[in-house]
């Protein structure tokens, strides 16, 4: 392309010079031929010469030659004869021929000239150019000086900067040369070793770990030997005593031979990360075994643990899941796991709707289990969400409810066989919560207090319908259950209306549960029914009770006489006395006073005797007031001294003074000493041995009076004194069996015990009661 350009530009020129040779004879011819028309004269060569000269001098040396040819056939054609033809005649010729050779000469001179003056303006031209390059040189040379210092100026503040930055830089950075002798070490290599670039030199290897020291130096030489690059961990002494991990690399520097010149070093801290690595493998160490133990966990859990995705399909089951259903994940995935539960289960649609409105879902539902049999299972499935609340997981787990639902309708069957028996039985339950004051009321108790089911239970409520004269003793039995002080036992009368009474009998104690809750706890019995059996029963007792003491006035009737006629005998005989000192003239009073005294003293002691018979005798109503049990004993012992004495009877009384009252009927009491004494004296008819008869009074453990009646009969044997009590049962013949029964049920209505043992080695039996004291 630039080739035809210059060919073009050429033949340009070319044509331009040819064009000037051929347009200055065109001139030149037309100026003569105007000359020789004005003048008459032809033109001289030096005109046409003169052309040639300036086309030879402008265009060059062919554009001259042609401007001669052209000059020549223009001079032939019009200035000579013939004119305007060619035809030359000879005689022309020569002077044609030196007009040619001088136009030729001509031509010649005027390139030499122009050849010179080229030669000329080229040197010229050249040496401008060479001025110009020179000086442009010189430009050049004083720019490159400028750039030169520049350079070596940004050279020198690179290479400042460069070691600051190689100094600055957080890392240990070192130059070592090819044998692998160090050569320089930057600023945080002397600052963290505390070692200058001189003792560096001779000291560097010492603060590398012993243990890492032969190691680290082995590799260091195969690595400077093979020219391969260099990277290895390992410990280096800190200026304050520490050893620290560092990563270090080196790698070669070659020339353009492929020579190692010099290696290069660089070294990071890593200890933070060699301890976070450590932390980090402690930690997944730690998190393997987390996530281990969370598995182990959820598949030993004694629950049925799965996960769901969002369209509701098994994606995890746990182990307890498998081994109950018998299936595998993946057959829990397929038809099979639909199977798990019954076709008519409500399960199925409460899931349904579940995973349609994302609702946590709260069921009990039976799951078939790998052996075929349907157990009940509490189950419970949440979602989890993400951040935009779109559903990712559901997460269910099941507990195994079948004992619990055995227990439930079992509780179920016992409740309704508690209610029965309750109804039947005429016995409420009730429970109280102190702290709460919640009340929990059976059927049976809201039956027994005429309350209607639909009203709230509360104490108040229930000692409204308590009578007024009990209400205070409830009210103290019930705070001292609430507390804990003691249990309640007590019978109270209830108000149903104005003709209705009910006697119940009230029994509470506090109950503490595991959790620390505190429940009083207590039942309620109508005992209307037994009250007025048992007031029949007291009556019939009561009746037999007199019959009784008269029977046994009847077998100590000479006892009583006797004891009846001393007294007579006595005041007979001191009237007869108080006659006779009266009969005398001079009546000696003070004798008669003391006869009339005796008199008086012996009346009121047959009134005793028959006052104390007459009280024994006599049907009345129990009297529980407060006795003194040793002088009811001894008003027994005088009573029944002539019989004692009849029958040949010591009588041993030892009572222990200064002891508490106790409550209880005086009558009945010494009814009951009497009828003891008397079957010990008859239990020691049949014997040879000294009939001693012991009377012991004192109190026991428990705080209550025991008295012991201990003859030295013919004892009893262990099968007797178990029965001895019994109605109807007697070891005498012809016995009838009712006065020990009858005075069992006299000291049981005390409160006491009344018991019979034998004399462990020694003769005869013990018979002894204990009644609790005011």
């Amino acid at each position: 392309m630039k080739t035809s350009a210059v060919l073009w530009r050429r033949r340009g020129r070319m044509t331009f010079h040819y064009a000037i040779a051929v347009v200055t004879v065109g001139n030149a011819v037309i100026g003569g031929l105007v000359f020789h028309r004005i003048s008459g004269f032809a033109p001289t060569a030096s005109l046409f010469s003169c052309a040639i000269m300036f086309v030879a001098w402008f265009s060059g040396t062919a554009p001259g030659i042609v401007a001669t040819v052209l000059t020549i056939l223009a001079f032939d054609y019009f200035f000579l004869p013939p004119f305007y033809s060619f035809a030359l005649p000879l005689k022309d010729i020569p002077q044609l021929f030196v007009f040619a050779i001088g136009a030729l000469f001509v031509v010649a001179l005027c390139a030499a000239q122009r050849r010179s003056a080229d030669a000329l303006k080229r040197v010229r031209d050249e040496q401008k150019v060479a001025l110009l390059q020179l000086e442009h040189a010189n430009e050049t040379l004083r720019g490159e000086n400028a750039e030169r210092k520049l350079a070596e100026d940004r050279a020198r503040r690179a290479e400042e900067t460069l070691r600051a930055t190689i100094d600055t830089i957080p890392a240990l950075a070192a130059r070592y040369g090819p044998n692998g002798e160090i050569e320089f070490v930057n600023q945080a290599w002397r600052t963290y070793t505390g070692l200058s670039q001189e003792i560096w030199k001779d000291r560097g290897s010492l603060i590398v770990h012993p243990d890492d020291r032969v190691r680290i130096d082995r590799v260091w030489r195969h690595h400077v030997e093979t020219g391969e690059a260099f990277e290895t961990e390992q410990r280096l002494l800190r200026s304050d005593g520490e050893y620290r991990w560092h990563f270090l690399r080196r790698v070669p520097l070659r020339n353009e031979s492929g020579e190692v010149i010099a290696w290069y070093s660089i070294g990071y801290d890593i200890e933070d990360s060699k301890r976070a690595e450590s932390a980090l493998r402690s930690s997944e160490a730690l998190l393997a075994e987390a996530q281990r133990e969370l598995q182990l966990t959820i598949d030993s859990i004694p629950a049925m643990v799965s996960t769901y995705r969002p369209d509701g399909v098994h994606s995890y089951v746990n182990k307890i899941w498998t081994d109950y259903v018998g299936l595998t994940l993946v057959e829990a995935v397929s038809d099979r796991g639909a199977a798990l539960f019954r076709s008519d289960d409500p399960e199925r649609a409460l899931w349904r709707a579940c995973l349609e409105s994302g609702e946590p879902l709260s069921t009990e539902a039976p799951i078939r289990g790998a052996d075929g049999v349907f157990r009940w299972f509490s189950i419970r499935r949440v979602p989890l969400r993400n951040e935009e609340g779109k559903i990712v997981k559901w997460y269910s787990i099941g507990f195994n409810i079948e004992d619990r639902k055995r227990a439930e309708n079992a509780l179920q069957r016992s409740e309704a066989y508690l209610a029965e028996a309750q109804k039947l039985s005429l016995t409420g339950s009730f429970a109280w919560d102190t702290v709460g004051d919640d009340h929990f009321w059976s059927d049976e108790t809201f039956l027994i207090l005429g309350i209607d089911r639909a009203v709230r239970p509360s104490i108040d409520l229930f000692l409204q319908r308590v009578h007024p004269d009990d209400r205070n003793l409830m009210q103290q039995g019930l705070s001292s259950a609430a507390t804990g002080l003691r249990d309640h036992d007590s019978e109270v009368r209830l108000l149903i209306s104005d003709e209705q009474i009910k006697h119940v009998r009230v029994v509470a104690h506090r109950l503490v549960y595991g959790s620390g809750k505190e429940r009083v706890v207590g039942a309620l019995m109508d005992i209307t029914s037994a009250r007025k059996s048992q007031q029949a029963l007291l009556a019939a007792q009561s009746a037999l009770a007199h019959a009784s003491r008269v029977a046994t006035l009847g077998e100590i009737s000479a006892t009583i006489a006797h004891e009846v006629n001393q007294p007579l005998a006595a005041i007979v005989a001191n009237g007869q006395a108080c006659l006779r000192f009266l009969n005398h003239d001079d009546p000696d009073l003070d004798d008669v006073r003391g006869a009339v005294e005796w008199i008086v003293k012996d009346g009121n002691r047959a009134a005793d005797v028959i006052q104390r018979v007459r009280s024994l005798m006599k049907k009345a109503d129990t009297r529980m007031l407060p006795l003194d049990i040793n002088v009811a004993i001894q008003e027994v012992a005088a009573l029944l001294q002539r019989e004692l004495t009849a029958q040949n009877v010591e009588l041993r009384l030892e009572l222990q003074p200064g002891m508490p009252p106790v409550v209880a009927d005086r009558v009945q009491i010494q009814q009951v000493i009497i009828n003891l004494v008397v079957n010990g004296i008859e239990a020691m008819q049949a014997t040879d041995r000294s009939r001693i008869l012991v009377i012991q009074s004192r109190p026991d453990e428990a705080s209550r009076i025991l008295v012991a009646v201990k003859d030295c009969g013919t004892g009893l044997d262990e099968a007797a004194a178990d029965r001895v009590f019994e109605a109807f049962f007697s070891t005498k013949p012809g016995g009838l069996g009712m006065g020990l029964s009858i005075c069992r049920s006299i000291v049981e209505v005390h409160g006491g015990r009344l018991w019979a043992t034998g004399n462990g080695r020694g003769p005869g039996a013990t018979f002894q009661f204990a009644l609790p004291t005011v």
